[in-house]
């Protein structure tokens, strides 16, 4: 399909998937909301900051940014790297093995590439902005270019790390989190997740913990505290509304919670998140 130069599907593509050459720290902007970016360094040296936790910036890295998480740089001249947004429609019409990466929590988000497998990403970028930049774009191209780019990132990922991204036991890995995603606010016990994927409790450990290394407690316990702390540095909510945003039916099940896996309260949590917010501004 090609479409004709200035159309209303011209200007869709550009809402579905963008791209651009990064050359300064200001450039890094957090995702907008219902918008993923891959972002690429070639070269920069410093730190990138996610909720408190400091990762070392070096070339051949992607980032995997995710919206709503908040994200400060601090870099060393030069800088220079790729940055590409994927709309989360687009997203959706991936198949589930090419989501994987765009998980909202439980992933690392910065990932040290070898050189081979860099370059072979790096030409795909190119090939993308070399489409969106031509008189005529093909929606299909670019999307099959994107989905390519994630397919190299994921297979990287499964030799790097071991895991086991295909066959059954994957599927029921991703449609558990997918219902953890769904449900974490009203329901927090494994048994209720192994009902709806009919299997037994006990199965669902075995493969969360073959696919995960965590338990499946623990997968749901992280999704609820993801949850958290990013209502406690997006929004100026009380810690009552938030403890009930995500289902806890009294305040000191939530602070209990949120402090046996931080070992910080919810209140001390924020304060902190906004100091490290302000000391990094005024730098």
């Amino acid at each position: 399909m090609k479409i004709a130069p200035d159309s209303g599907k011209n200007l869709l593509a550009n809402s579905f998937v963008s791209f651009k050459e990064i050359s300064n720290e200001a450039e890094l902007t957090a995702p907008k909301e219902n918008y993923f970016t891959l972002l690429f360094v070639e070269k920069a040296t410093g730190v990138l900051t996610i909720e408190l936790k400091d990762y070392q910036v070096g070339p051949r890295q992607v980032h995997i940014l995710i919206p709503g998480k908040p994200y400060h740089w601090k870099l060393d001249a030069p800088v220079k790297g790729y940055r590409l947004t994927i709309s989360k429609d687009m997203l959706q019409m991936f198949p589930p093995f090419f989501q994987f990466i765009f998980s909202q929590y439980d992933q690392p988000p910065v990932l040290d590439l070898d050189m081979p497998t860099f370059k072979k990403v790096l030409v795909e970028c190119l090939a993308i902005k070399e489409e969106l930049s031509a008189a005529n774009i093909s929606l299909e191209l670019v999307n099959a270019r994107c989905l390519l780019i994630t397919l190299i990132i994921s297979l990287w990922k499964s030799g790097e790390c071991g895991d086991m991204l295909m066959g059954s036991a994957y599927s029921i890995a991703h449609a558990f989190k997918t219902l953890v995603d769904e449900n974490f606010r009203k329901h927090k016990t494994v048994s209720f997740y192994a009902a709806r994927l009919c299997i037994t409790p006990n199965y669902l450990g075995i493969i969360c913990r073959k696919s995960f290394n965590k338990s499946a407690l623990e997968i749901i316990q992280e999704r609820v505290l993801h949850e958290a702390k990013q209502l406690l540095h997006s929004t100026r909510k009380s810690i009552k509304e938030i403890a009930f945003d995500i289902g806890f039916p009294k305040l000191t099940y939530f602070s209990y919670f949120f402090k046996s896996k931080t070992s910080l309260t919810p209140v001390a949590y924020r304060k902190l998140f906004e100091r490290s917010v302000k000391l990094s501004v005024e730098k």
